[in-house]
């Protein structure tokens, strides 16, 4: 019948027309598995020869489609009628203001008497008695024996519990309250602070002797490689990719204040101070190096400080 959803029929333009006989049609060939079965009856009864079908996009009525069963409602949705425009507000009318209500005086209209009347009031004065015994009785002394219960018959009364047949309680439901419990563990972690050391090394190189640099120096195999490289290296060297000529080592030297507390953190710290009152004044660590024997342990060179024209001489010629 080409009414597919959303292709066929939108929710701009939701109507379609269809044609009794085709519809009949439909439900002669496919019997009970047709789509106008369940309302075969209203189809044959219609007095028309198009039945209307709307799409209903939003499941107002329950179904994605519904058929229009009256040649009335059919116009009604084809054809709406047109509002009935508004009659034009008179000229020379006031619009209405609004006023806040004003405070007025309270008038009694008789309510209150009324409510006086019926309520309940004592009207006869309340008689009180007071119950004592004589205050020659308080303080007697009492003597209490043993007594069997079986020599006098009206000195006691036996409830025996029995089944009462006038009503049974039978207990429907029962009102619990259950409630769960956390589980709760206590534990505690903390981070061990070990003893700080030296992060530092110190290393010689491993060269090679005179007679082999030189055996090195002359041989054809570096002479070959130097020229077969060399202008690759430099090619390399003015775009900037092996190593940047223009980078500042003295100021890559400092480090970023990135360490606990906004302080630079640096593995080099002080292990030992050399401080000596009499063999250390007036003078400085030049030089520290390994022992040549002692494993593990360095040796110093010290320095006599002379004035600070001489470390100023000294500090120019070591930069």
């Amino acid at each position: 019948f080409n009414c597919s959803a959303d292709v066929d029929v939108t929710a701009e333009n939701p109507y379609k027309l269809i044609k009794k006989e085709d519809i009949i049609n439909d439900m002669k060939t496919r019997a009970a598995i047709s789509d106008f079965h369940p309302i075969k009856k209203v189809i044959l009864d219609y007095p028309g020869e198009e039945l209307l079908l709307v799409f209903d996009r939003e499941l107002k009525y329950g179904q994605l489609f519904h058929l229009i069963a009256t040649e009335e409602a059919k116009e009604n949705l084809l054809n709406p009628p047109e509002p009935e425009e508004e009659e034009e507000v008179k000229e020379g009318v006031p619009e209405e203001v609004y006023k806040p209500p004003v405070r007025k005086p309270w008038v009694s209209l008789g309510s209150e008497k009324e409510i006086e009347e019926e309520s309940v009031r004592e009207s006869i004065r309340r008689i009180k008695y007071m119950i004592s015994r004589p205050h020659k009785e308080f303080g007697i002394r009492v003597k209490f024996q043993n007594r069997n219960a079986t020599l006098d018959k009206h000195a006691y009364v036996d409830c025996m519990p029995y089944q009462d047949k006038n009503f049974t309680i039978r207990q429907l439901e029962k009102h619990i309250g259950v409630q769960v419990v956390p589980e709760e563990e206590n534990t505690g972690t903390q981070t061990k602070w070990t003893y700080p050391k030296n992060a530092t090394t110190q290393y010689y190189p491993r060269e090679f002797t005179e007679y082999e640099k030189e055996v090195y120096l002359s041989s054809d195999e570096l002479k070959n490689f130097i020229v077969s490289v060399a202008l690759r290296v430099e090619i390399a060297l003015q775009q900037n990719e092996i190593m940047n000529v223009f980078f500042d080592d003295w100021k890559a030297l400092a480090e970023e204040e990135s360490g606990f507390a906004g302080k630079s953190d640096v593995t080099m710290k002080e292990y030992q101070s050399f401080t000596d009152l009499h063999y250390l004044k007036d003078r400085t660590v030049s030089c520290v190096c390994w022992h040549p024997t002692i494993y593990g342990s360095g040796s110093c060179i010290l320095s006599i400080l002379l004035s600070e024209k001489a470390v100023r001489k000294r500090s120019k010629k070591s930069i």
